[in-house]
C-alpha cells in the first residue's frame, strides 16, 4: 500500500536533474554580436548540420542498402511517403549550401587574418572539416544506385585507383571486390550514415574548442562593445531555433520548385553513359581531362595534394602578425592567382560537360 512522505512528487524535470542544467544555461551569458554577420556563417553551418542529420534519418527510415531494392526504396521514399520529395530535397541542397557556407566562413577567416597566431588550429581544424564534407556527397551520391551515382561512383574509383600507392589499397577497402555490388553499398552506406558523421562531430568539436581557447577575431565596430553579452538560454537558443525555421523553409521551397533528381535504375552494364560532375569538383575534373596518361598523377595526386597542404600550412607560412588585406599583399597575391586558375578551370569544366564545348 502506498505510503504518504507529506512531500511533493517530483516532477520530470526535478526527477531528471535538469533544475540545475536549465538554470546553468540560464546564467551562460555568449557575445551579444553571436548572430551577427561576422558570426552568422558559424551559427548557419550549425542549424544546417542538425537539419541534414535529421533528414538524413528520415530517409534511412526507408531505404534498403542492396542493389536490388535500393532504388526502389528511394522511389517509395520520394513519390510514395508524404513530403518525402521534400525532404530529400533539403538533404541533398541542404548538402550543398553546408559546403559553400563552410567556404564563404573560411574566406571571411582568410580575409580577416584569423588564422594567424595563436588561431593556428581553428584555422587547421577548420580546413580539415571542409575536406572532410565532401566524403558524404561521394558516399551519398552511390546510395539512390541510379545511373548518375553508380557511374559518378565509377569515375572517382577510378581516379582513386590511379593514386600511387595507395589506389588499389584503397579500391578494395571501399568497394570490397572487383565489382561495385553489395559490398561496396554497405560499405558506403555504413561510412555515410556512421562512421562520417562521428569523425565530422568530432572535427567541428576539435574546431570548437580551439575556438574557445584560442579566441576569436574581434567583431568590426558596430552597435554591440565587445563586453556586450546575451543569455545562450533562452535567447541565443530562440535566435538558431529560428534561423532553424528559416533555413527549412527555404530549403523546403527549393526542394519544391526544383526537386532532387532520381535517374533510371543502375545498369552496370552500360558502360556509354556519361555522368556529369557536381560543380565544387568540376576544377578537379578539368585537371583529369588536362593531364592524362603518365601524366594523371599531376591531376589527380600532385596539383590537389599542394593545394591541401597550402591551405593547411598557411599559418605557418604567414607568421606576420598583420592582419590588414593590404598589408599581406603576397599572400593575396598568391590567393587572388589560384582563385582565378580555381575558376577558370570550373568554368571551362562547366563549358565540357554543360555547354557547347567538347574535347
Amino acid at each position: 500500500m502506498y505510503k504518504s512522505t507529506g512531500k511533493h512528487p517530483e516532477t520530470i524535470v526535478e526527477h531528471l536533474a535538469l533544475g540545475e542544467t536549465i538554470q546553468s544555461l540560464k546564467a551562460l551569458d555568449v557575445r551579444a554580436d553571436a548572430l551577427t554577420w561576422h558570426r552568422f556563417f558559424g551559427a548557419l553551418l550549425l542549424v544546417l548540420l542538425v537539419l541534414l542529420f535529421l533528414s538524413g534519418a528520415f530517409m534511412a527510415f526507408y531505404y534498403s542498402p542492396a542493389p536490388g531494392s535500393a532504388y526502389d526504396s528511394v522511389d517509395f521514399a520520394l513519390f510514395t511517403v508524404p513530403f518525402g520529395d521534400i525532404i530529400k530535397g533539403i538533404h541533398h541542397y541542404g548538402w550543398n549550401l553546408f559546403l559553400i557556407v563552410l567556404g564563404l566562413h573560411l574566406v571571411r577567416a582568410f580575409l580577416v587574418g584569423a588564422y594567424k597566431s595563436p588561431r593556428q588550429l581553428v584555422w587547421v581544424s577548420g580546413v580539415m572539416v571542409l575536406l572532410f564534407v565532401p566524403s558524404f556527397i561521394i558516399t551519398g551520391d552511390l546510395l539512390p544506385w541510379d545511373q548518375k551515382g553508380y557511374w559518378s561512383t565509377q569515375v572517382r574509383l577510378s581516379i582513386i585507383d590511379s593514386i600511387p600507392f595507395v589506389g588499389e589499397f584503397s579500391i578494395r577497402l571501399l568497394q570490397g571486390g572487383p565489382l561495385t555490388g553489395i559490398v561496396a553499398l554497405t560499405r558506403f552506406y555504413v561510412l555515410h550514415i556512421l562512421f562520417l558523421p562521428c569523425f565530422l562531430i568530432l572535427l567541428i568539436v576539435l574546431h570548437i574548442h580551439f575556438l574557445r581557447h584560442r579566441g576569436i577575431t574581434n567583431a568590426p565596430s558596430g552597435r554591440h562593445s565587445a563586453d556586450a553579452t546575451i543569455s545562450f538560454f533562452p535567447q541565443l537558443v530562440n535566435r538558431w531555433l529560428i534561423l532553424f525555421l528559416l533555413v527549412t523553409v527555404l530549403l523546403g521551397l527549393i526542394s519544391w520548385y526544383w526537386p532532387a533528381s532520381l535517374g533510371d535504375p543502375a545498369d552496370p552494364t552500360d558502360s556509354t553513359y556519361v555522368p556529369k560532375p557536381e560543380w565544387w569538383v568540376l576544377f578537379l575534373n578539368q585537371l583529369v581531362s588536362i593531364f592524362k596518361g603518365s601524366l594523371a598523377v599531376i591531376g589527380t595526386v600532385i596539383i590537389p595534394l599542394g593545394l591541401i597542404v597550402l591551405l593547411l600550412a598557411l599559418p605557418f607560412i604567414d607568421t606576420s602578425p598583420e592582419r590588414h588585406i593590404f598589408s599581406r599583399k603576397v599572400v593575396m597575391l598568391f590567393a587572388v592567382i589560384i582563385v582565378i586558375a580555381l575558376l577558370t578551370l570550373s568554368i571551362l569544366g562547366y563549358l565540357e560537360h554543360f555547354g557547347e564545348i567538347h574535347p
